[in-house]
């Protein structure tokens, strides 16, 4: 895991990666598309170019907005924070942790999927049975409300301890 030392310099390294995907974009999306089999291999080309960095670095934010809202809620001072940005994590490790005093007392999940269907229903049972078995208070961040409502039932029919934060 790494640790955030400042969470500010956190998300303008998050920024800059956002920036640099839109430009990949711009520059291969710059010719229009004469015909179907052209339009294809531009596709492919945006497709392989920013396929995963789309993914991860809307993880990373919304890591970074959960942290945000854990510091706002209560765990500020005196916490040491360390995250896995990337979903690189073991399967022991969470996508964020507080530690104070060398104890650990927050994990934390988030999933940056907006539709709670399919492959991603079932990633997120898997998830948040994993995050359940963690360390400290519990918490699953997602950025809709079909993510939390769905979680919460989850969480509910297995009696997990996790919270459900929507950020």
């Amino acid at each position: 895991m790494e640790k955030i030392d400042d969470p500010a310099k956190a998300e303008t390294k998050v920024l800059g990666d956002m920036q640099g995907v839109v430009s990949q974009i711009r520059r291969l999306s710059a010719q229009d598309v004469g015909d179907v089999q052209r339009g294809i291999v531009q596709l492919r080309a945006i497709r392989s170019a920013v396929y995963e960095n789309l993914n991860q670095i809307q993880h990373e934010y919304l890591v970074l907005r959960g942290l945000q809202w854990l510091m706002a809620n209560g765990f500020g001072p005196g916490v040491a924070w360390a995250w896995n940005p990337r979903q690189t994590g073991s399967g022991n490790e969470p996508d964020l942790r507080g530690s104070s005093d060398g104890r650990i007392v927050l994990s934390a999940e988030a999933s940056a999927s907006e539709n709670p269907v399919g492959v991603i229903d079932s990633r997120m049972r898997d998830t948040l049975e994993k995050l359940s078995q963690m360390e400290g208070e519990r918490f699953y961040f997602v950025c809709t409300d079909a993510m939390a409502n769905r979680a919460q039932t989850k969480i509910a029919k297995a009696a997990w301890p996790v919270k459900v934060v929507r950020v």
